[in-house]
């Protein structure tokens, strides 16, 4: 249930509470209950009121018709609008209750016994407007001023439906209705032709009698149109799961087209890695062989002067053990062989 719905409901109990305790009613008191239910601030709907058997009893034909007057009040407060209150004097009912099937319905609302309707206070009379203009506002609660669709939301055609002055009575009674959260809406005055944009009505209104088959008319409408929206919506699923397939396949072919260039370079990439890398190693093996040789030769070099300098360290050593012996053993011959051996070890190599 809507938040508002909850808080008119509140604000009516303590009536539905007095209606319901209270006991072999006048008709005075009935009538006088009515009109308080229907000028309390906050009291919105009133089929709660409506349905207890002390309101109904009004409806009895021993009852005078002033006081009748009050039950056809009280049903207008219910599902009826500012409109229908002006014109139930004329006698005649709307044209959505001309049909056979709603004779009771416009006998309740529009009985010859009840021509004069009780004059309504300014709480009555600004509520009354209220709801009429949630009426004028919804698609679903078809009236006399609004058949069919809240097409008529003009300046125009809302001040004369709720029989206001000028267009800034009505701006105050949208203003009004949108703080006391019945409407959201926008005023659009410097539109051709100003405008009322109603965007969500609140569920206050409550059901005409025998109204079951208009229901029935707008739901089976709103059923076609979810039906081909589901229809139109399931085509799109279809179009974009197709084309979306033909994306993949498309990406799966080129994506494999990638893969095998790719491996393809890879695979030339290292056969030409291991061409190279024979050539190094033969080319590598090769100057290890030539540094060897050049190593051994130079070892030969080296053996043959170290030869070279035993062979003549030798050479002077017999030389000066063989001068003693020549000389006879004295000093002089020391002496002589001393400087030869030195003058001989001086001499530069080779």
């Amino acid at each position: 249930m809507d938040h508002t719905q909850v808080k008119a409901l509140a604000a009516l109990q303590p009536f539905i509470h007095l209606a319901a305790t209270t006991k072999n009613a006048s008709h005075r008191v009935v009538a006088d209950l009515i009109t308080r239910a229907t000028s309390a601030p906050g009291t919105y709907v009133f089929t709660e009121l409506l349905q207890i058997p002390v309101i109904q009893s009004l409806r009895s034909p021993d009852t005078p018709a002033e006081y009748r007057a009050y039950l056809t009040v009280l049903e207008l407060f219910s599902w009826g609008t500012y409109e229908e209150y002006k014109s139930t004097a004329s006698l005649k009912p709307p044209p959505h209750l001309s049909s056979p099937a709603s004779d009771a319905t416009a006998n309740i609302l529009y009985s010859t016994d009840t021509p004069h309707l009780p004059a309504l206070n300014d709480a009555q009379t600004l509520k009354l407007r209220q709801l009429s203009l949630l009426s004028l506002a919804s698609p679903f609660l078809p009236t006399a001023a609004a058949p069919s669709s809240p097409v008529a939301l003009s300046y125009p055609s809302l001040i004369a439906a709720l029989s206001l002055p000028d267009g800034s009575a009505l701006e105050s009674l949208v203003t009004s209705a949108i703080y006391a959260s019945l409407v959201n809406a926008s005023l659009s005055p410097t539109s051709l032709p100003p405008t009322v944009h109603i965007h969500s009505v609140s569920p206050l209104r409550d059901l005409r009698p025998q109204s079951l088959p208009a229901l029935l008319a707008i739901l089976s409408t709103w059923s076609s149109r979810c039906d081909s929206v589901v229809t139109s919506l399931q085509g799109n699923i279809d179009t974009i799961k197709a084309s979306a397939r033909s994306r993949n396949t498309l990406a799966a072919a080129r994506q494999s087209r990638v893969d095998n260039a790719v491996l393809k370079v890879h695979a030339d990439t290292a056969n030409e890695g291991d061409d190279k890398q024979g050539t190094n190693s033969s080319k590598a093996s090769q100057g290890l062989r030539g540094s060897k040789r050049d190593l051994d030769a130079d070892d030969d070099v080296d053996s043959e002067e170290d030869a070279m300098d035993m062979d003549e360290g030798f050479g002077d050593l017999g030389h000066a053990y063989a001068t003693p012996l020549s000389a006879g053993g004295d000093a002089g011959g020391s002496s002589a062989a001393g400087p030869s051996r030195g003058t001989k070890r001086g001499r530069p190599r080779g």
